[in-house]
């Protein structure tokens, strides 16, 4: 007989650091912080595994996302089959969200489920004649659920983060949670359907991507764009479009950044198939749950789909994880996270190469847990190829070979109330067998052999000093010795976060970033611009107000200002506008995202004033999802673009056309048509006791085969427009997982 458990708030320990220090007397009350725990509504039950005859225990660690609903679970104490049972009902409980300042924020409970063995029912044969109909007897209460606030989840100021239970549900993703930062404010593709990004008009280049705190060359593979790393692993995505925080460095636009989930103490794995591509991931703890190893993968078979639409391309890729992580103590972890990715693609009509990546990393770490923070120590093994040509028969492309080593201490502790002290220092060494670069013109600039370093250190402070008051001053300085040219970095940050009404903050940040060329994202068939390859001394700069509406419905409304300094061409960079971000969590019946960017990229270099090729003024996408019930869900997204600006030599000033033969030539400015595209999404999912799910999904990317415009030339009728074959998506697919 199974027997149901109400959850009930018994203690609320809040561990968080929301109550200020600012100079005062003894006497003086301690400042009013207005914090909000969360509470669980509309109990689930707990059922007791069948077969058992024991009383026993577990708490779990959950994840509270802003909306209320459990993000993720992980068991911190409890055995089988007990730890499984409480692990698959905590994911359909449902808290009110825990809020501070009246705005919704992430934060995480340790529950603990009791379970005692059931009564057992009489045979029919030994059961007595009912009694007469009198007063009802008082009901024992069973044991309630424990519930202990352990603290808040990051929120870092600044920082656009969507739940990891969301990404899954958002159409055109296709369950990958790094293809959500496309729907994100600022952020938008070189051309659609590459997972190539501009962000605040930063060009890919200038982008750094991070997972764990690792530099990666790409986040996401080639054609079809599922992320480098298997999604069950991912714990969270955040992107951070400019002033990122300090233990972050070396790049001048934006970060994207990605962390791995905890190791697990239960047994899960995942898998996808669908018809582009296939991946799982399988996790199975071991030694008493101290230790647990993990492999997964995925391997993209686009070949064959890719020869019946477009015939004189080739194109692969693969990727792999895997991870051995052992508790050698109450407070210790150590661990080797593994990983790497291949991509290719090439031109069989020009016979020629035009995007070839390959990376790998083996992290090793050393992981302490204290009651006010953590520590962590780890060195990194990295290896790197690139290869990246345009689509000629002349250009012998921009590469790079190279081999290094990163060693990094990272900490977070709580030194006060109200202050939290985070630190970090690095130094890496990195060989390069090949260094070429084809700049734009198609100028060749090899490096040769050489070795670089880089070191640097960071600090900031998480200050509370009043309610609704968050103060984050930070310095980070990096010293360069790259190319044969050595320099010295130092970056001083600020972000500040200010209660201005209830559900109103007021968000603000300043910061310097620099960067050195040698940290490049490859982008296929496009040469790095001299602006990419130049040294870069950043000033970044937001003002953001950000509300809560009624029907659980987020706004946020930013503006921003980036002004790059390039130092070998003399050259400025300015990049302004302004961000609408409105949210209604995604898992709601109803739910989904209005972005919208209004901007101006330009550039400036001695004698000439130009637009940025990756200007685009307007950006707009509008995502919704609805629950149908019983496991049905449907969905869909809408973006709309401007077109990037062009330069064109052309006979006539305005480039009209021409009876007669040209006599000179005039250089014209002008924008390609805008583009628009539809991506849809249906999916079917079946839950199951065991906690396993099975889920059908369709889901086509560019329903309605929007082609992007990118090639104009000058014709005696006037400019002629072109856009290549639309890159569109059809997709069935099967996942599985428990």
């Amino acid at each position: 007989m199974q027997k149901s458990f109400r959850l009930a708030i018994r203690s609320l320990m809040v561990w968080m650091f929301l109550v200020g220090t600012p100079s005062r007397s003894r006497a003086d009350p301690p400042p009013k912080t207005d914090v909000v725990a969360p509470v669980q509504l509309d109990p689930v039950p707990v059922p007791y595994p069948a077969g058992e005859q024991v009383d026993a225990s577990v708490v779990l660690e959950l994840e509270i996302e802003q909306d209320g609903r459990v993000g993720s679970v992980a068991v911190r104490e409890g055995h089988a089959p007990f730890d499984d049972a409480a692990r698959n009902a905590a994911r359909d409980w449902r808290f009110s969200p825990a809020t501070r300042n009246g705005l919704p924020i992430r934060a995480r409970v340790l529950a603990k489920v009791a379970f005692r063995v059931p009564p057992v029912e009489a045979p029919e044969a030994m059961r007595q004649p009912e009694a007469p109909p009198s007063a009802p007897l008082p009901v024992e209460e069973p044991p309630p659920v424990e519930v202990s606030v352990v603290g808040e989840g990051r929120e870092e100021l600044g920082s656009t983060h969507i739940p990891r239970n969301e990404t899954r549900l958002i159409p055109g993703a296709f369950a990958d949670p790094f293809r959500v930062v496309e729907i994100l404010p600022g952020v938008a593709p070189i051309v659609s359907g590459l997972p190539y990004f501009t962000v605040r008009w930063a060009p890919p280049g200038d982008v750094g991507y991070f997972i764990d705190g690792i530099r990666v060359p790409l986040l996401f593979h080639v054609g079809a764009g599922p992320s480098v790393i298997a999604p069950a692993l991912v714990d969270r995505v955040d992107l951070f479009p400019s002033v990122y925080p300090a233990r972050f460095g070396r790049y001048s636009g934006g970060i994207m950044a990605g962390e791995t989930t905890e190791p697990s103490t239960v047994g899960r794995a995942e898998a996808q198939a669908r018809v582009f591509d296939a991946g799982a991931m399988v996790e199975q703890p071991f030694a008493d749950q101290r230790g647990s190893v993990l492999l997964g993968g995925r391997y993209g078979y686009t070949g064959a789909l890719l020869s019946l639409v477009a015939p004189d391309y080739s194109l692969g890729y693969w990727d792999y994880q895997a991870r051995l992580a052992y508790r050698v103590a109450d407070h210790d972890r150590v661990s080797a996270f593994a990983f790497g990715a291949y991509d290719f693609l090439r031109n069989e009509a020009l016979g020629r190469t035009l995007f070839n990546v390959e990376f790998h990393r083996v992290d090793l770490r050393w992981d302490h847990e204290t009651e006010a923070g953590k520590v962590r120590v780890a060195a990194t093994l990295a290896s790197d190829f690139t290869l990246n040509a345009a689509e000629n028969a002349q250009d012998p492309g921009s590469g790079t070979s190279s081999r290094g080593v990163r060693l990094r201490i990272e900490a977070d502790q709580r030194v006060a109330r109200g202050l939290r002290l985070r630190a970090g220092a690095d130094v890496g060494f990195d060989h390069f067998t090949e260094d070429r670069e084809v700049l734009g013109g198609g100028n060749l600039v090899p490096f040769g052999r050489h070795t670089d370093s880089v070191g640097g250190a960071w600090l900031d402070l998480v200050a509370r000093p009043a309610a609704g008051v968050e103060i984050v001053p930070a310095l980070r300085l990096d010293v360069f010795h790259v190319r044969g040219e050595s320099s010295v970095a130092p970056e001083p940050r600020l972000a500040t976060r200010l209660r201005v009404a209830e559900g109103v903050a007021w968000i603000s940040a300043f910061g310097e970033t620099h960067q050195v060329p040698t940290f490049l994202v490859p982008v296929p068939g496009m040469n790095v611009s001299r602006g990419e390859a130049s040294p870069q001394d950043a000033w970044q700069a937001s003002q953001a107000i950000e509300v809560s509406l009624p029907s659980r419905i987020m706004a946020k409304v930013t503006a921003f200002r980036n002004v790059a300094f390039v130092a070998d061409v003399q050259g400025r960079a300015h990049d302004d506008g302004i961000e609408l971000f409105v949210r209604r969590d995604f898992t709601e019946r109803l739910g989904g995202f209005v972005s919208y960017t209004i901007s101006r990229a330009d550039r400036s270099v001695p004698g000439r004033d130009s637009l940025s090729t990756f200007d685009r003024p307007q950006v707009l996408s509008v995502v919704l999802g609805y629950d149908l019930g019983g496991g049905y869900r449907v969905g869909g997204r809408w973006l709309f673009e401007s077109g990037h600006p062009f330069d064109i030599q052309c006979p006539t000033p305005d480039c009209s056309g021409l009876l007669s033969p040209p006599s000179q030539s005039y250089l014209y400015t002008g924008r390609f048509p805008t583009f628009s595209r539809w991506d849809v999404r249906f999916e079917k999912k079946w839950k199951f006791g065991s906690g396993a799910w099975l889920s059908a999904t369709f889901e086509w990317f560019n329903a309605l085969l929007s082609g992007e415009v990118d090639n104009v030339a000058w014709t005696p009728a006037g400019l002629r427009f072109t856009a290549r074959s639309p890159l569109t998506l059809p997709s069935i697919g099967i996942e599985a997982g428990y």
